[in-house]
């Protein structure tokens, strides 16, 4: 490049949870959350919402844009991500801090959420202890229904409301599912408050499992972007730093993505490295691409494809490779009762094993009685390691 100048940043974020600068495909999505917002504020009650997706469809993005407008509604829209045996006293606290610092401050919401940091308590949240306060006395800890009435109770004279926000609901314990599940069913019958997740596909059927109140939760699938979605993914970032995409380029990044939304940042990304090597980024062409593949192909087999199956047990490796081999260049889904045979076992001995691996993400259940790995091209690379391996 000829001076420091003429450097355009990349405008992609492959990282996961990092919002694109385009946010496309989740207009409906969006919607809903807003309609949630008005009935509550009108004084109607809403069903709980949750959204449900692969990872790596961008959840965490949504959730987090759901809570920065709810918040910038003057309402109190903690996120919270959840994972397996985390606690959740760090991201608690510094939510509640930025967020009394965000709200209107003449409001009694505002105040109340004051009141609570300052008395240096806590929450039990999902199980876990979580410091809400100041941390400078020691805590004295409330459960969650009763804190969040008290927001919400406040919320409701400011005309406002309360929102929590959870995402990676399939990591919490069944007996912590069913008691979150029966606090936000008492709190959405009486005050201004919202309940917003996100999980993997199988989360219907688990919360199913904790609650007998899942009819007054809506389900909204979050799925891969359609070819006009991720045409709109990848130029209008590049448009707004004033860079063209050539057609064959963008057509072949399209392609390589599959429509899945981390890939269409990895890819993009790379691209916009690849023209950035060679000068000042007006354009992004095939042969940026092109150079870009092999990069990013590296990324994912690294970090995606491989920290997936080396986190698969013996059991679930083998269940991959039976699964991988019955698929065929007509279909990406395949019969459980087909793996079984194919691993000489009874579908009832190696219905664990399914389990497992989707809990774990790895694949998912598309319909009944058949399976597809969660992440495109993931097939092929369990092929290849099979063939290593042999």
């Amino acid at each position: 490049m000829s001076s420091s100048s003429a450097i355009r940043p990349n405008p992609y974020t492959p990282g996961a949870g990092d919002r694109p600068r385009a946010l496309v495909g989740r207009a409906d999505q969006l919607a809903l959350a807003e309609s949630v917002r008005s009935q509550l504020e009108a004084g109607y009650s809403a069903n709980s919402l949750v959204y449900v997706g692969l990872r790596g469809v961008g959840k965490t993005v949504l959730l987090k844009e759901i809570a920065d407008r709810l918040a910038h509604a003057g309402w109190y829209a903690p996120y919270i991500e959840l994972r397996r045996g985390q606690a959740v006293d760090a991201a608690l606290g510094a939510v509640a801090a930025r967020f009394a610092t965000q709200l209107n401050p003449g409001a009694k919401l505002t105040r109340r959420v004051r009141q609570l940091l300052r008395r240096g308590g806590g929450l039990q949240v999902l199980g876990s202890g979580a410091n809400v306060g100041s941390g400078r006395s020691a805590p004295s800890y409330d459960d969650l229904a009763t804190v969040l009435t008290s927001l919400a109770e406040a919320a409701s004279e400011d005309g406002l409301g309360v929102a929590l926000i959870v995402d990676e609901l399939q990591t919490v314990s069944l007996a912590n599912l069913s008691a979150l599940v029966q606090v936000v069913q008492d709190l959405r019958d009486r005050l201004p408050f919202a309940f917003i997740g996100a999980g993997l596909p199988h989360l219907p059927s688990y919360i199913a499992k904790a609650a007998t109140y899942t009819e007054r939760f809506r389900y909204e699938p979050t799925d891969n972007l359609h070819d006009p979605e991720a045409r709109a993914a990848v130029l209008e970032p590049a448009a707004a730093e004033a860079v063209n995409w050539d057609e064959d380029a963008l057509a072949k990044v399209i392609t390589a993505a599959a429509g899945y939304p981390y890939f269409l940042q990895l890819y993009a990304f790379e691209a916009w490295e690849a023209a950035a090597r060679s000068c000042a980024v007006k354009s992004i062409g095939l042969t940026d691409v092109e150079a870009a593949e092999p990069v990013a192909q590296r990324q994912i087999e690294a970090g995606i494809y491989g920290a997936r199956f080396e986190g698969a047990t013996e059991a679930e490796r083998r269940y991959l490779f039976a699964m991988s081999e019955l698929m065929d260049d007509q279909s990406d889904r395949v019969r459980s009762g087909d793996i079984a045979r194919a691993l000489d076992r009874d579908l009832s001995a190696v219905s664990p094993t399914r389990d497992a691996l989707i809990r774990k993400g790895i694949v998912h259940a598309p319909d009944h009685g058949l399976l597809a790995f969660s992440i495109p091209g993931f097939q092929q690379y369990v092929a290849t390691r099979r063939a290593d391996e042999d």
